[in-house]
């Protein structure tokens, strides 16, 4: 090629922008539609597919050990051709590069009609002469950040991510390109990267695969989420003026993933979902949001919301038939749809429950005459029944514990993290064996809902692969094929994502799933700060959030936990046998507007107010939120937490609003005045809902 070339494509309202250099090497970047107030050429061009594979030299700038961006075969890929396929729903470019050997590499690109983000995907092919063994793929590359500046955008880029442990999921956290040390040196050379990801089975344990570039100059903002249900990794890496985000598996260096192609074999990445927007970050997390939305599952409502009711903070792990049908004279089919039955079904008079996952046998003591008769006593009362699994892993008091050559190894060794061994799903035999303890129990028990929970960690990885990462990978691959397998058997099924809350929401997994467990905070006062942190990576109407209620509570503590609830799909548990007259009100009240609110949770846009809280766990001042849904309805949710005197909060609203009802003790001044949803709390810790109409 002559000449540099800038070829530019609409995707919906953005573009994609594929930069070709005079040798062959192509970018990408995304930009706003039609915008010219951009500098495409600046800098190098950083190629859109990052491979590296064994024996290849990484770049120069001291990059060995800290990533293999730019290595030598990737600036070895040279531009072979590019397709644009137009449908009726959308549009897929496949840019294809190869090097001299053979390696070719296709960049492919989907844009769905009407959707705000994209999905990106690479795959490669050994078209060279003899085996090759990958070290290190991306699923994207997206670069020539900013394009807003000639230079190197100093003091106007920031990175958003999200960090996130158990019970403190989703927390935002923003740092300047120069905090991290990436603006370029005086020299240009010199590689900075901050790299950061999740090793092993928990792909939310430390950071959630998100991150997005805001340039504050220009207000616009490029989001990334990557649908990795393993090991990832994200990569921003500067040498020049240009800034590039790269997503993709956690490579050998950082999550001990290697691949052999064989020649004529394929290998196709994880999906990344891409969006870039003239506007803030909350606006770039709900573009992204639109791939999951046009991803629902058919049985996924869109218009309303389930209440649901798990007994595990009434039982503690002791469910039995007695307990269930003591809770069955308070709650029916009026208050909630789907009645959960969790851990412990299966308890051991010996051993106990907690360790003792795997066998799946039904506790003769707590269900005498079986379980079924307990899934009719539900129905009857017109609710779903489900159940709680934990079907990838084996306790060490399961008689499962001693099947070792179905159980996952490392070196040779079968691997135990904590109290749990791990089934290699991969196996036949433990298809056939969840088959039967899972699938036939569900259908022959008649449970229409699942949850799936998953309680710890294989680590780096496992044997029977090329790498501990890739076995890994096939592992995670060959169970979600399993989750599958669960609602192709039994169809209307709503499965439950868990893992000790929230340490798989994901894409690749919140598309299975019909709700996911937001978190394991079953009864803290940090629920809806978590939950409302979840609003930008998460639907509310899957995420599925703990209201637990408790014959000692306050009123005002009844309505703080179920006000919490309404920021996702509402879970009540607890004490509902033991309440007060005046909490067991004001609980059927609360569950009551919930119902009413649903629709606006389903489908809306929230705006968040209030203070950035330092501590989760001493939480100050209050936070509010405004959902703004369709039809000109609106739910406000208010929350004060510690403060001294009486407290007032004005929140404004993006229209004329009235109150079209409200939930709350009866304890606070609501008003609408100037334009503002203003609200006094006498108290800490206390909430207030309010289901605004327009006017």
């Amino acid at each position: 090629m002559e000449t540099e070339k800038i070829i530019r494509i609409p995707v919906n309202d953005m573009e994609a922008v594929y930069r070709i250099t005079k040798e062959g090497q192509v970018s990408f970047t995304l930009i706003p539609a039609d915008d010219v107030n951009v500098c495409l050429e600046k800098g190098k061009a950083d190629p859109l597919v990052q491979i590296s594979c064994t024996g290849d030299a990484t770049s120069i700038g001291f990059a060995a050990g800290l990533t293999r961006h730019d290595s030598a075969l990737t600036m070895a890929m040279r531009y072979v051709s590019q397709d644009v396929d137009e449908t009726g729903r959308g549009k897929v470019i496949t840019t294809t590069v190869r090097s001299d050997d053979g390696i070719t590499a296709e960049h492919i690109l989907t844009a769905g009609e009407g959707i705000r983000s994209i999905r990106v995907f690479t795959r490669v092919r050994n078209g060279s002469a003899s085996d090759i063994t990958i070290e290190k793929i991306s699923s994207v590359n997206i670069t020539g950040i900013t394009p807003y500046t000639e230079d190197a955008g100093r003091g106007r880029l920031a990175l958003h991510r999200y960090r996130s442990f158990w019970s403190e999921e989703a927390r935002h956290e923003e740092n300047t390109i120069e905090e991290l040390l990436l603006e370029p040196s005086w020299a240009d050379f010199g590689v900075r990267c901050e790299k950061f990801g999740a090793i092993g089975s928990m792909p939310v344990r430390g950071y959630f695969p998100f991150a997005a570039v805001e340039d504050k100059v220009a207000k616009t903002v490029w989001g990334l989420s990557l649908a990795c249900s393993s090991s990832w990794q994200i990569e921003a890496v500067r040498i020049d003026s240009n800034l590039s985000i790269c997503a993709g598996i956690a490579d050998h260096d950082y999550g001990h993933w290697r691949k052999t192609l064989a020649v004529g074999e394929e290998f196709t990445t994880p999906q990344a979902y891409l969006t870039v927007v003239k506007g803030d970050l909350d606006a770039a997390c709900d573009r992204l949001l639109d791939i999951q939305r046009s991803a629902l599952l058919s049985s996924q409502r869109k218009d309303s919301l389930p209440a649901i009711f798990n007994e595990y903070c009434t039982t503690w792990g002791e469910p039995s038939e007695e307990s269930i049908t003591k809770i069955l004279t308070v709650i029916d089919g009026n208050d909630f749809e789907y009645f959960v039955i969790d851990a412990g079904w299966y308890k051991d008079p010996v051993r106990g429950w907690q360790d003792n996952m795997g066998d799946w046998r039904i506790a003769d003591d707590l269900f005498p005459k079986g379980i079924k008769p307990v899934v009719k006593k539900i129905n009857e009362a017109g609710m779903k029944a489900g159940v709680w699994f934990e079907l990838e892993v084996v306790g060490k008091d399961a008689d499962a514990a001693e099947e070792t050559e179905h159980l996952l190894t490392r070196d040779g060794k079968v691997i135990i993290s904590g109290t749990r061994r791990f089934w290699d799903m991969r196996s036949e035999w433990v298809n056939g064996y969840l088959t039967e303890k899972v699938i036939d129990f569900l259908r022959d028990n008649g449970f229409e809902y699942i949850k799936i929970d998953y309680n710890d960690t294989i680590g780096i990885g496992c044997d029977g692969a090329d790498s501990p990462g890739e076995g890994l990978r096939k592992v995670i691959e060959a169970t979600k094929r399993f989750y599958q397998k669960i609602r192709e058997s039994i169809p209307g099924i709503a499965i439950e994502v868990c893992s000790s809350g929230g340490h798989r929401l994901e894409p690749g997994f919140m598309e299975l799933a019909d709700y996911l467990s937001f978190s394991d905070a079953h009864e803290e006062k940090e629920i809806p700060v978590i939950a409302a942190d979840l609003h930008n990576l998460v639907l509310p109407q899957k995420s599925q959030i703990w209201a637990v209620l408790r014959k000692s509570d306050e009123p005002k503590r009844t309505v703080y936990s179920i006000c919490a609830g309404m920021y996702g799909v509402l879970c009540i548990s607890g004490d509902v046998c033991e309440l007060s007259d005046e909490l067991r009100s004001l609980a059927k009240e609360g569950v009551l507007f919930y119902r009413k609110a649903s629709p606006v949770i389903a489908d809306g846009i929230t705006k968040r107010f209030g203070p950035f809280q330092i501590s989760n766990r001493d939480l100050r001042d209050y936070q509010a939120s405004v959902r703004y849904g369709r039809d000109g309805m609106a739910l406000a949710l208010i929350h004060s937490f510690a403060h001294e005197d009486i407290q007032h909060v004005s929140i404004p609203l993006e229209d004329r609003y009235v109150v079209a009802d409200k939930y709350e003790t009866g304890d606070h001044e609501i008003a609408i005045s100037g334009g503002n949803l203003n609200v006094v709390f006498r108290s800490s810790f206390d909430a207030v809902a309010v289901l605004l109409k327009r006017d």
